[in-house]
């Protein structure tokens, strides 16, 4: 369904925005160009100890064993299942509400997604329907912590183990969150994140990691990261030639690596900020005829990169808020399985997506960033309360 939404009004007269990112950077400018400087005017041969430094400090965070730095969110995907072992003709079972880079993965490796319809309560895989839809020819798992939402992989591990199949989570904009007292990618064999400027955590432009505890999966990461090269022979007479294969190269910027080093200090206060925020549209919200709000489970710790809802008459409150100042968003609407390029595949799990394309005509999110005031959020939960009794 095409969303006739009202035109964006110049990102000068939001009066609340998706992103204050910006405003952050300035607050911590000084640290930033400190930081970036030996990646403009350093030896570009002691750049890998940028990438290094950082891939160290968010492993320590999140948990993880090794942390491998890419370009994008996207490619972090990609590298991830290449390194699982995904070939051509294998199936993925995943979800349709989710960026079009959870797909294209998986198809740009010759393979193809099995949709599973979600849960109502927090937009997020159904583990009990994943069995069913497991073939001859099911490779992996591939659940979304969508909107900051934990997934629940330790469901799905056990369902992986019995079927010998991997699992590679999509957490890129789940970075902080925690289920069962982990962090994300516990229960997985490769974890993906995104630190996309808008991001819980924001390079300059794009950037990605994957995380994993298996040092095998980390060589192979390394491998297609890095042109396919045999990193046996990385420092010997035929380094740079020796590919073992077809790789890519797929480094993060050193430039982004250096903010990025900069900004996990502060990555523990801005997701308590972020948790702050969610509450407060929670309690202002809660209970308001028209509205439904995620629900979660006792052991999921979500964090929220905006906040997501649901509501009736969306398109119109969509409208509203925008009209008046709230850089709302629609986002992940339609579902893969309605877009363009696959509504002529009749993928897999198509037919059986009842609660995704429910939720796809009634979901919203409301700006959450660490800079917003309480003020702010109060004004959009009273233009929200009001759109949705128009």
């Amino acid at each position: 369904m095409e969303n006739k939404s009202a035109p964006l009004p110049p990102s000068t007269v939001w009066k609340v925005p998706r992103s204050k990112a910006h405003l952050f950077n300035q607050q911590i400018k000084e640290e930033i160009l400190q930081a970036i400087e030996p990646a403009l005017f350093g030896d570009y041969w002691d750049f890998p100890n940028l990438l290094i430094a950082f891939e160290k400090s968010f492993a320590q965070f999140i948990g993880m064993a090794h942390v491998t730095a890419v370009q994008s969110g996207s490619t972090a995907l990609l590298l991830a299942l290449k390194a699982a072992g995904l070939q051509y003709g294998d199936e993925v079972i995943t979800v349709a509400n989710s960026d079009m880079s959870t797909t294209s993965a998986i198809m740009n490796c010759g393979a193809r997604p099995v949709f599973c319809d979600i849960l109502e309560s927090d937009y997020t895989i159904n583990p009990d329907l994943v069995e069913a839809l497991i073939t001859d020819r099911t490779r992996g798992l591939l659940p979304v912590d969508l909107y900051g939402h934990p997934a629940n992989s330790k469901a799905l591990q056990k369902i992986a183990k019995q079927h010998g199949l991997f699992i590679v989570e999509d957490a890129a904009i789940a970075t902080a969150a925690r289920d069962f007292g982990h962090g994300m990618g516990a229960f997985a064999d490769l974890v993906c994140f995104s630190t996309c400027s808008t991001k819980q955590i924001g390079a300059i432009g794009n950037g990605g990691m994957v995380a994993t505890n298996d040092a095998n999966l980390r060589e192979q990461l390394e491998i297609y990261r890095g042109y396919g090269l045999n990193p046996a022979t990385a420092k010997g007479q035929h380094a740079g030639n020796d590919q073992i294969a077809d790789g890519y190269n797929l480094k993060m910027s050193p430039v982004d690596a250096a903010v990025l080093s900069v900004k996990m200090k502060f990555l523990p206060e801005w997701t308590e900020k972020r948790k702050q925020i969610a509450h407060q549209y929670e309690t202002r919200l809660q209970g308001v005829a028209g509205i439904s709000l995620p629900t979660f489970r006792p052991e999921s710790e979500p964090v929220r990169r905006e906040f997501a809802l649901c509501v009736q008459h969306r398109d119109r409150v969509f409208d509203t808020l925008r009209e008046n100042g709230i850089q709302t968003a629609l986002n992940y609407c339609p579902p893969a399985h309605q877009r363009k390029v696959y509504q002529e595949l009749n993928l897999p799990g198509s037919r059986q997506l009842q609660k995704t394309e429910q939720i796809s005509r009634e979901i919203i999110t409301l700006p959450i960033d660490p800079l917003l005031t309480s003020e702010e959020i109060d004004y959009v939960c009273d233009q929200l309360i009001l759109a949705v009794k128009i």
